[in-house]
């Protein structure tokens, strides 16, 4: 659904920004941008399974391949750890496993207490991606690049928060989001090049979390805690992952101030599970259930970022409210303010809602394991800024 039409100050910057709530939603249009591209298709990605839509994913980029477009794929090496103990367990990528990888993944396994496979298959459309004249893939590097992102043809922009599985497309409650037009990827260009720091003035943005972008107030946490602060009717959240204390901070001063705060997250997220309880807990706990606080808890895994504020501006992306998306990993978020696109957003977090259960307090969950998970959060976070 396009629903918006936003303008600046250079000439003909007209650019429809469309959501794609939901993955089947999202790798339609995906998939049909790939089909499309003439020239260039640039990706940069956290998570690529070797699943049913990672080799779809994988046959429409050979295809566009086959055709002269030139295909740049920036993949995070950081991200095989979750590859292998989340969805089917298998990277589309990183198939070689050494034993340093073996132990860090060991390590994450046994504290988020999730299960996976370090046994890999072949990916014969990963080679055949890695081996095409046309295609350039950055697969080795620990980039610490959460975002996930499209840009086709230097005139679309595809940003949010779905990597490439089945558990993006077919399973997790999350959204994309698309801007058609060459300013769309001009402006991102400009941001993440250094030439153009923030501007919550323009009628849209890109917040990033980025060693690159340019500007000494271009933090996307200080920018986000900025817009819940200027919150004087309604904040409505749907977040993945919690435990960023500032921003906990920010939603409580919200509902003291007469704020209706609403916040979707997962009954019990893949990763960080209990701190996120933790987090609904002390929420709901401090404003002693105030009936301006809704606090929803959703039987599938909610993995979508998206704030929106008083009904006009919305910041919607990769970045979790979280200490690694806060000051770790590199993250790329859409702000924009507009009444229908906020409009359409909140309206896609509330009919989720419906599916939901709302949480007062005490809302169970344990304390020793919501400590160990900020630990390790925290403990991630410093030492990739040490790195």
């Amino acid at each position: 659904m396009s629903v918006r039409r936003a303008a600046s100050n250079v000439p003909d910057p007209a650019v429809e920004i469309s959501l794609l709530a939901g993955g089947e939603v999202a790798f339609e249009r995906i998939l049909r941008r790939i089909d499309e591209a003439r020239t260039r298709i640039y990706l940069r990605c956290f998570n690529w399974r070797d699943d049913e839509t990672g080799g779809t994913v994988a046959q429409a980029l050979l295809r566009a391949a086959e055709r002269g477009v030139k295909i740049t794929i920036l993949k995070d090496r950081v991200g095989m750890h979750y590859e292998y103990l989340e969805g089917g367990n298998q990277s589309f990528f990183h198939k070689r496993v050494g034993l340093g990888v073996r132990l860090q993944t060991w390590f994450l396994m046994a504290a988020y207490r999730r299960w996976g496979s370090l046994r890999q298959n072949p990916s014969p459309h990963a080679d055949a991606l890695l081996q095409h004249p046309n295609i350039t893939v950055s697969r080795d590097d620990k980039r610490f690049d959460h975002s996930k992102l499209w840009v086709f043809d230097d005139q679309l922009v595809i940003l949010g928060g779905m990597g490439i599985g089945d558990d993006s497309r077919w399973a997790n409650v999350d959204f994309m989001v698309e801007l058609a037009g060459a300013e769309a990827a001009a402006r991102l260009a400009d941001r993440y090049e250094g030439r153009a720091a923030f501007d919550p003035q323009r009628p849209f943005d890109y917040l990033l979390h980025s060693f690159s972008a340019a500007g000494a107030d271009d933090s996307l946490r200080e920018q986000r805690l900025r817009l819940i602060g200027s919150a004087r009717e309604r904040v409505t959240i749907e977040m993945a992952y919690l435990g960023d204390r500032a921003c906990a901070e920010a939603l409580l001063a919200a509902v003291e101030r007469g704020v209706l705060v609403t916040l979707l997250t997962s009954e019990r997220a893949n990763v960080l599970g209990d701190l996120n309880l933790r987090t609904c807990h002390e929420l709901l706990r401090r404003t002693k259930n105030a009936e301006n606080l809704r606090v929803f808890l959703h039987p599938r895994m909610v993995h979508g970022k998206a704030i929106v504020v008083d009904g006009l501006q919305v910041d919607i992306g990769s970045a979790n409210f979280t200490p690694l998306s806060h000051g770790a990993y590199e993250e790329v978020n859409l702000y924009c303010q507009d009444a229908v696109f906020a409009q359409a957003v909140e309206e896609a977090i509330e009919r989720e809602i419906l599916d939901s259960q709302p949480a007062r307090h005490p809302v169970p969950h344990s304390p020793v394991n919501a400590w160990l998970e900020r630990f390790i959060s925290h403990r991630q976070a410093a030492r990739i800024r040490q790195s």
